[in-house]
């Protein structure tokens, strides 16, 4: 079954590749906050995550509509090494744009987003949940290339309260490399995350993200602080 589902990722993904048209990037994520950006309509967006002990994050985002994403992704825990595989629940992504921004009123954007980080398979559960449902706003602000963003969250319907993010992106070398900070889990006490990293475009359309999570801790039961390696690529059908 594992075989199965991978090799229909790999086809989705290599099909994609095969239909590459000119394409400028969009900044619809930082780490693990969204932006209130969306992908343009008939784009997609395939990233691929390196994370601890191995695991291997894999998504597929695309602009079904202007203002519509929609998008999946899937957790394999542990699928680079020689511990079994620990196979996650494929997650469902959604981004509706409620406004684009203008000079003066930020944008805003609504979703869910169901992907959590560390499956484990005894719960059938993620022991960091995602976002779940969101809402995102963000502007830049003093000069060119300097974004902030921020929201707030509901990821647990069982216990549900509130939850916050913050995130600033600045381009040191515009369309080339990237600067990215985030305040995760705003409200969640000690799980709240700084997350910190760089993105560096090799092309256009082809990005890498070199990623410090939950960087103020070394405690590794809170999975801190994490070594990331990230891998994007966006273009058109």
């Amino acid at each position: 079954m594992l075989k199965r589902y991978i090799l229909v990722f790999l086809l989705i993904f290599g099909f994609c590749f095969c239909i590459n048209k000119a394409y400028a990037n969009s900044t619809t994520y930082l780490v693990d906050t969204p932006t209130y950006s969306l992908l343009d309509y008939g784009s997609y967006d395939i990233q691929f995550r390196v994370f601890t002990n191995g695991g291997v994050l894999s998504k597929l985002n695309v602009g079904i509509f202007k203002v519509l994403n929609l998008g999946v992704s899937w957790e394999l825990g542990s699928l680079i090494g020689v511990d079994d595989v620990t196979v996650a629940v494929p997650a469902l992504q959604v981004k509706l744009g409620i406004y684009s921004g203008s000079e003066t009123l930020p944008g805003l954007a609504i979703g869910y987003d169901g992907q959590g980080f560390f499956y484990n398979q005894d719960d059938a559960d993620f022991i960091q949940k995602g976002k779940g449902v969101y809402i995102v706003t963000g502007k830049e602000l003093f000069f060119p290339t300097l974004n902030f963003s921020g929201g707030i969250n509901m990821n647990d319907f069982k216990d549900p309260g509130l939850l916050g993010f913050v995130g600033v992106s600045y381009e040191i070398i515009e369309e080339s490399l990237m600067a990215m900070i985030e305040y995760d889990n705003l409200g969640a006490g000690k799980d709240a995350r700084l997350n910190v990293g760089f993105r560096l475009w090799i092309t256009e359309a082809f990005d890498i993200d070199f990623i410090l999570r939950n960087c103020t801790t070394s405690d590794k039961e809170r999975f801190g602080c994490e070594r990331i390696l990230k891998i994007s690529y966006q273009s058109r059908f």
